[in-house]
């Protein structure tokens, strides 16, 4: 592997990639055969004291990949919650999508980074942002069984910003259809006690607990938890 600013961040070494700027400033925002940024793969592997000195060196914190990723879309996907707090204080920019719409409570939702997601929210985060599927973090959140994330973006429901319950995705499911496809009982509880329709349905004509999702038997109990919490529909 040679040795570049990239694999540097990518591999937590801060003398060989100090050495490397100290000869070279333009190396900051560089793009290697990804089209990433020493700051993109700082903030993917944790590399805090490399982020620092590459937002020292003036890096382009919002800087995409091809695909539109930016640093903070990857830190937030890695989990690194402390990359993300350096990133946003240096003004990265919370609801910036990337190529498919997705911005980082996406990512955050699809992870179940309930702490991250706080902080994003706090900082601005739209919590009804729409990607190119239609799906809001909620739907993220709801097709993963995240409670706790589900939870968060209830309690973050504040108007004008009020988490929206019902809306449909591109092929019409609601976070409580995408709860119940993918058989987290739990979770289509919560949000059936938030008030989520039963009855809505898809482009198929499908009510949420009509979806086949993860097979007869488990479905059925899926189900039957559902119909015991919250009654018959």
């Amino acid at each position: 592997m040679s040795l570049t600013v990239h694999t540097a961040a990518q591999n937590k070494q801060f003398p060989l990639l100090r050495s490397l700027i100290s000869e070279n400033s333009g190396l900051v925002n560089s793009v290697d055969a990804d089209g990433r940024t020493p700051l993109h793969w700082a903030a993917s592997s944790g590399a805090v004291d490399i982020l620092r000195y590459l937002l020292d060196q003036q890096a382009e914190v919002d800087a995409p990949d091809p695909s539109g990723w930016t640093a903070l879309h990857m830190a937030v996907s890695a989990g690194n919650e402390e990359i993300v707090r350096e990133l946003v204080g240096a003004g990265a920019d919370v609801q910036r999508p990337n190529e498919k719409g997705l911005t980082p409570l996406h990512y955050a939702a699809s992870k179940s980074r309930i702490d991250i997601g706080r902080f994003l929210i706090a900082r601005g985060a739209d919590v009804n942002a729409k990607d190119r599927a239609n799906q809001h973090p909620l739907h993220r959140a709801a097709t993963t069984g995240s409670v706790g994330f589900i939870k968060l973006l209830l309690e973050s429901s504040k108007p004008p910003a009020k988490t929206r319950l019902n809306t449909a995705d591109r092929v019409g499911n609601t976070p409580l259809h995408l709860a119940m496809e993918s058989g987290h009982a739990e979770a289509a509880v919560v949000l059936i006690n938030a008030g989520a329709d039963r009855s809505r349905t898809n482009q198929e004509g499908l009510m949420p607990e009509q979806l086949e999702g993860v097979g007869e038997l488990g479905q059925r109990q899926v189900r039957k938890y559902v119909t015991d919490s919250c009654g018959e529909q």
